[in-house]
């Protein structure tokens, strides 16, 4: 099929004019969509984090100590933190939940099992944050 009619330079220019003209609108469009609608989710943590450590939560766990080897089958776990806060120890095989004394203080005897005892200590304030230490205790029944 044989096309017979020829554009003139007017309706020539025209349409490459209205093409250019659809061109760039879509480009405006779309460099709108992608850099101005969405430019204030570009930092949503400019502020700050949505949620911040306790400041005035502490813990500092006394004893035992990191990478103790001991000989006995219990030992004190012992530290200080905000004063009349529940502490939770815990390892894999025991459970206890105490509360810090006036001065903040807090002292038990923990019962260990043979091998690696990962023990935790948390301090839960009244809002709900927490701040935890981990402390690692070798218990062997036959002295080295």
């Amino acid at each position: 099929m044989k096309l017979t009619k020829k554009l003139s330079t007017k309706q020539f220019i025209l349409s490459h004019l209205l093409i250019f003209t659809l061109g760039l609108i879509f480009l405006s469009a779309l460099y709108y969509i992608l850099n101005i609608q969405y430019q204030e989710n570009l930092k949503p943590f400019e502020s700050g984090p949505i949620t911040t450590a306790p400041k005035t939560l502490r813990l500092e766990l006394q004893q035992p100590d990191n990478d103790t080897l001991s000989y006995q089958s219990s030992m004190i776990v012992s530290g200080k933190t905000s004063p009349h806060l529940d502490v939770l120890i815990y390892s894999d095989s025991q459970n206890i939940v105490l509360e810090s004394k006036a001065d903040g203080s807090f002292s038990t005897v923990f019962n260990l099992t043979e091998g690696v005892n990962q023990i935790t200590v948390v301090a839960f304030d009244i809002t709900g944050d927490q701040k935890s230490d981990t402390r690692t205790v070798y218990y062997s029944k036959e002295k080295l």
